[in-house]
């Protein structure tokens, strides 16, 4: 079965690294051994981004755990001398958890956008050194006043926006309205209402969208709805 042959995709890499890899590496490995191991083609991740998106971060999390295992499994078998100890052991875990899936969420995302043909470019430098995480169709046209500012895009990818939000408001002069990509569910009516009240355009993967409030729920863009608008603005 396909969860068997990719468990052992997972064993066999967990085997093979020491210590926690780049999180390109991981990222680009769990992504690539679900599409293998379920067979997945491209044509697929063009029509259904939101779903793949959160197969590949699923994936991705289950071969973070047989790594952790493998780092930590005989350390957890012992007492802790302290609660200090116990504390700063957990915080270093969960902080390299939380590190590593803000970034593989941008390269899983940059994935999807390369496969629907999209151009773009990620990490591009604007006014005063911002650096957005996305910038469709990219810095040469961002940095071109020739070039109309209604055909340019702006993506911040966060997994949680809680005041985090606020950092895309600036990334990008020359673009009016930004989007803003996140995996996190149901944000309160107020936090939407200032949001959008600072031309900021929520994106989520289709499953959460029901997760929010149903007077903002045609307004917040799934996936496959953004990479649609970027390639009509492309063509």
């Amino acid at each position: 079965p396909p969860e068997e042959k990719l468990k052992s995709y997972f064993l066999d890499f967990a085997e093979r690294h020491n210590d926690f890899p780049s999180t390109e590496m991981m990222s680009t490995y769990a992504r690539d051994s679900y599409l293998n191991a379920f067979n997945v083609s491209e044509n697929t991740i063009e029509k259904k981004p939101d779903e793949q998106l959160l197969r590949w971060i699923d994936a991705e999390y289950e071969l973070f755990k047989f790594l952790e295992i493998k780092q930590y499994g005989e350390r957890i078998k012992s007492p802790f001398a302290s609660v200090e100890e116990l504390v700063t052991f957990s915080n270093t875990i969960l902080n390299r958890r939380k590190s590593r899936a803000g970034k593989s969420l941008e390269h899983h995302l940059a994935k999807i956008f390369t496969v629907s043909n999209l151009k773009f470019e990620a990490q591009v430098i604007t006014e005063e050194n911002k650096r957005p995480d996305f910038i469709f169709p990219g810095s040469n046209e961002y940095h071109d006043f020739t070039f109309p500012g209604d055909k340019l895009t702006c993506l911040g990818a966060k997994t949680t926006c809680k005041d985090r939000w606020r950092q895309v408001i600036n990334e990008a002069d020359r673009v009016s309205i930004k989007h803003l990509f996140t995996l996190q569910q149901g944000i309160s009516k107020n936090q939407l209402t200032e949001m959008y009240s600072n031309n900021v355009c929520l994106v989520v993967p289709k499953p959460y969208l029901k997760s929010f409030d149903k007077s903002f729920q045609d307004k917040i863009l799934s996936l496959d709805r953004f990479t649609y608008l970027v390639k009509e603005k492309q063509i």
